[in-house]
């Protein structure tokens, strides 16, 4: 990584990031936009961090943007999913390399509920990549919602909903329908305010 030491509270403390094309990010695990997004659905990331966390969220989504493009994938949003034509009980890692300090996997398979997490960070991005899901694989959705991923090679669609990856795509509505109402509910516990 780069960056800099700074000394905090009499700590020697590296402040590192990696740099994808322009787009500077702490990196993840895996890179996995689930690694970046999931704390937000109650933690207040984005205003509480606007120049911490919730920068850095931003950046990460855009990161998976960038890179989706200069794969060719038509689509963005690489998460640990299901595998697609793997089974219904085979799982698997997903991200982008470049902004990760392990690296998962780049095969070209995204899920739903990427998308969903970026709500906050880029609605219109996020928006579009939702609709365009829709759009070009109108079967990867269900009586019960999403699918939980989709193969962009093969078409496969991976034909189970991964209990997690739902409440994720839930809680991010509901916080974008209701203006943080996850989020704000979390912060009022006695607990989340100490």
């Amino acid at each position: 990584p780069l960056g800099i030491e700074k000394i905090y509270v009499g700590q020697k403390i590296f402040s590192g990031y990696y740099q994808y094309n322009d787009i500077k990010v702490v990196p993840s695990w895996g890179g996995s936009l689930f690694e970046f997004l999931m704390p937000s659905l109650f933690n207040d990331e984005r205003r509480l961090g606007a120049k911490a966390l919730g920068e850095n969220n931003y950046r990460a989504i855009q990161a998976h943007i960038a890179f989706a493009k200069e794969k060719g994938y038509s689509l963005w949003g690489q998460s640990p999913c299901a595998i697609p034509g793997k089974g219904k009980r085979a799982y698997g890692e997903f991200g982008v390399p470049p902004i990760s300090a392990k690296g998962y996997s780049d095969e070209p398979v995204i899920t739903p509920h990427a998308s969903f997490l970026a709500l906050p960070y880029a609605p219109d991005d996020a928006m579009r990549n939702i609709k365009k899901i829709l759009i070009k694989y109108p079967e990867s959705i269900s009586n019960y919602g999403f699918y939980d991923s989709v193969d962009l090679r093969t078409g496969d669609i991976a034909q189970a909903y991964l209990c997690l990856d739902q409440a994720m795509i839930l809680v991010s509505l509901c916080n974008y329908l209701n203006e943080d109402y996850i989020v704000d509910l979390f912060h009022q516990h006695d607990y989340a305010k100490k």
